[in-house]
């Protein structure tokens, strides 16, 4: 039974990446580095996830020597993820060069961890599978492999995973510096992904040593496999419409300047323009609002803007805006009728989650907690008010 659920969850996960690969590659006006890489980090997957169909459908006893084909080209997972990244968040085409190379190590280590199973005859792998019939020096031939080959991909991936992580979060910081709202173009799907892919090949590290101990647990290998399956299935149908980022200079935000070139007087001029254009024109209810954008309103440059606001105020341009529309919510939620996704389009969010999340920052308790502490102490000052 529990076979037959590890291969229903695997078969989905590989019909979901044909479909997704179907759709990358017929796909018109995608960038090719960008679909190029999210090919290959798909293709990685589709071969982690047939490996797997191999050895829990039976399939092995057909074709032995497929037992471990996988292993060289899931390598390429990490850095296929790290390069798909890498073009997400350029606004040119990268030459791939240099450094990018490292890229082979991980399919060498692999294929030299590999040599001694691979010189196996089909026969003696078969052998493998029923400990009456298993050679004791076979064997161990197979688990110093599978030890290696576990070692060095998680070490592999695991670094081109994080890699991947710190420059999603490098990219939202930069977004958070240049916009008011970063939804579509923070990548934040991305980074929940690559969480949930650690954690799901930390399981599977766990399901292999327990397996060379001779150690099997049901419970874990379905919960990895399913976890896997939605994990790839939410990879495939997020990045196939991943929208194009900002790749003009409006996406370019400048880093905050370490040493001030503004004085103090200077910026407090700024901050106080900047405040003034923002309450008087309520340019914060503006759900596209750009640092760009402030900056063609107040006749300011973005240089200037991102200065005063990092040196002066202290904060970044996503927190400045979200900042007042959390106050135009406190307002609304007091005084008016309208529900929690009518007050976050109307202060200029584009989702109530992201509503939510900014106001409990700003606010310190959720909205619709908020709403109900007003219109409780409301009622008590009209009580007063009436005795």
């Amino acid at each position: 039974m529990t076979d037959t659920f590890l291969t229903m969850a695997y078969a989905i996960a590989a019909g979901s990446i044909g479909f997704a690969l179907v759709m990358a590659l017929t796909k018109s006006g995608q960038r090719g580095d960008r679909s190029l890489y999210f090919c290959l980090a798909l293709i990685a997957l589709l071969a982690h996830v047939l490996g797997q169909l191999v050895i829990v459908s039976g399939a092995y006893r057909l074709a032995p020597h497929l037992v471990g084909a996988d292993l060289a080209i899931k390598m390429v997972l990490g850095p296929a993820v790290f390069f798909f990244a890498r073009a997400l968040v350029s606004t040119t085409s990268r030459r791939f060069g240099g450094f990018d190379w490292l890229v082979l190590l991980g399919p060498v280590l692999v294929l030299v961890a590999m040599l001694p199973f691979a010189s196996l005859s089909a026969d003696q792998k078969l052998a493998l599978a029923d400990p009456a019939t298993r050679n004791p020096d076979h064997y161990r031939i197979a688990l110093y492999t599978c030890t290696a080959s576990l070692v060095i991909f998680l070490t592999f991936t695991g670094c081109y995973l994080i890699l991947a992580l710190r420059l999603q979060m490098r990219h939202r910081g930069r977004m958070m510096d240049a916009f008011a709202n970063v939804e579509r173009k923070s990548l934040d799907w991305l980074r929940t992904i690559l969480f949930v892919f650690a954690g799901a090949w930390t399981l599977f590290a766990i399901k292999q040593i327990l397996w060379m101990t001779g150690t099997s647990i049901p419970v874990l290998n379905i919960a990895l496999a399913f976890t896997e399956t939605l994990a790839i299935a939410a990879f495939a149908y997020l990045g196939v419409h991943q929208p194009a980022l900002p790749s003009d200079r409006a996406a370019k935000a400048e880093a905050p300047i370490r040493q001030p070139i503004l004085t103090e007087q200077r910026m407090t001029r700024t901050a106080a323009k900047l405040l003034g254009a923002l309450e008087a024109d309520k340019l914060y209810a503006d759900s596209d609002l750009s640092l760009q954008k402030l900056s063609d309103v107040t006749g300011v440059t973005k240089n200037h803007i991102s200065e005063t606001l990092s040196q002066h105020l202290g904060v970044n341009f996503f927190d400045f805006v979200n900042s007042h529309r959390a106050d135009e919510a406190k307002r609304l939620l007091s005084e008016t009728d309208l529900n929690t996704l009518e007050v976050a389009l109307e202060v200029g969010f584009n989702s109530r989650s992201t509503f939510n999340a900014a106001f409990k920052k700003h606010v310190g308790t959720p909205p619709s907690q908020y709403r109900a502490k007003a219109r409780s102490g409301r009622s008590r000052d009209v009580e007063n008010a009436v005795t």
